[in-house]
């Protein structure tokens, strides 16, 4: 702002979380600006009403636009809001700016590909245990085009997708405005194995991967023209972990009792659930190698990505599962041994089960080989994209499993109140 501008440029402040709050009247003193900006306090809800929040406090301004003024909205967020609060407000809150003339510009972080989450670690400051927090950080797309699954559980990689989240660009682009990406890595984010995710995307490769920013139920109306599409969402929502008719089917345990009986007890059980998992996953990939012709018939590259990458993923999940079921078995057989304590001070509290480049069966080379083959064609086909990014993150990942001992220091009962988890 310019002093010399006087009262001109006014500036005015909100801010949200479980609820929206006016903090700050227009205004040009830059002092009241920066004080009311730096005071707001940290909303305990946990919740990120960012859709509502935008509209509300584009109509709270309208009788400054009856002057003649022009408004812009500057939303600056590290979240991509509530789902369901997106959901219900986006359109409305696109809609009353446009009625201001309001232009909003976001500055915000990157998505998480095809993907609602990105995960930050928090180390409790009483019992010292470290917990990963889920924030809404995605995804790209009005709806989620990609496997919510790794294959054995619920991702927790923030695996970036190259653009900023659905509702905020979609609301920048429909204004006039512009989305500014945040470039700074995030160093309690839990990220995709080895890192891979840090890369940067070629520019020119994904112009033809740019999402889908129409509206939802413009988006979701395209199912009749475009059956690939509502084949893959099919796929992907009936083995996404966060659907509860889902969750226990298509989950398996990684953490497993140190305690030979339990272990055995919990094995079995999971080798049970691996083997219907593997079925599902079999069954994503019929479908998807009987929709093979829907895919040659599919005109954007983004959707023939999201096909290429799922196909070779089911057919990985199944070899991955055969072998961690084969793990268990040979670990009930011979179990390994491991200290009970490690210096400085911690102890053994699980197995927690690995991928591994070293495989322990013969039947499930030839989905590991295929697979491989699958990658590497999603590779080849989608370069400089974080469909190949993803490829190359899962041939990384190796397709064996093994158990390795996982210590943590005691738990250290608080002398006050416990600070409850965020």
């Amino acid at each position: 702002m310019n002093r010399d501008n006087g009262d001109m440029l006014l500036t005015s402040v909100t801010s949200y979380g479980g609820n929206v709050l006016w903090n700050l009247k227009p205004t040009s003193n830059r002092d009241e600006i920066r004080n009311a900006i730096s005071s707001i306090a940290i909303d305990p809800s946990g919740k990120e009403m960012m859709c509502e929040a935008v509209g509300k406090s584009v109509a709270w301004h309208r009788e400054y636009r009856r002057g003649g003024r022009r408004m812009m909205l500057i939303l600056v967020t590290d979240e991509s809001g509530d789902r369901q609060n997106n959901n219900e407000y986006l359109e409305l809150a696109i809609g009353e700016a446009k009625s201001q003339d309001c232009r909003i510009y976001c500055l915000g972080r990157e998505s998480v590909f095809g993907y609602p989450y990105a995960h930050m670690r928090w180390k409790h400051p009483q019992t010292g245990h470290v917990h990963w927090l889920p924030v809404d950080r995605g995804p790209e797309t009005g709806f989620v085009e990609q496997l919510q699954t790794n294959g054995f559980h619920r991702r927790y990689d923030a695996f970036a997708s190259g653009f900023g989240p659905y509702e905020q660009t979609r609301m920048a682009r429909e204004t006039g405005g512009i989305f500014f990406m945040l470039p700074t890595l995030e160093s309690a984010l839990v990220r995709a194995q080895g890192n891979l995710d840090e890369r940067r995307y070629e520019l020119e490769a994904m112009r033809a991967y740019r999402p889908d920013l129409r509206a939802r139920i413009e988006v979701f109306a395209d199912r009749d023209r475009y059956p690939l599409r509502t084949l893959i969402w099919k796929v992907v929502s009936d083995l996404d972990p966060h659907n509860n008719k889902a969750a226990r089917s298509v989950e398996v345990r990684l953490e497993f009792a140190i305690d030979l009986p339990s272990f055995v007890r919990q094995a079995r059980e999971n080798q049970q659930k691996a083997k219907l998992l593997i079925g599902y996953f079999g069954w994503a990939q019929k479908l998807l190698e009987e929709g093979r012709k829907l895919r040659d018939q599919e005109p954007e590259p983004r959707w023939q990505g999201n096909y290429d990458i799922i196909l070779a993923q089911t057919v990985a999940y199944q070899a991955r599962l055969y072998e961690y079921g084969v793990a268990l078995e040979e670990f009930i057989k011979s179990p390994k041994t491991a200290p009970l304590t490690k210096a400085p001070n911690l102890h053994l509290v699980h197995w927690d089960a690995h991928t591994v480049k070293k495989t322990r069966s013969d039947e499930s080379l030839p989905y590991i080989e295929k697979s491989i083959e699958l990658f590497q064609t999603v590779i080849d086909n989608h370069p400089g994209t974080p469909w190949a990014a993803r490829a190359k993150w899962e041939l990384a990942r190796g397709f064996g499993v093994d158990f390795v001992p996982d210590y943590d220091r005691p738990y250290t009962k608080p002398t006050g109140p416990l600070i409850p988890v965020p």
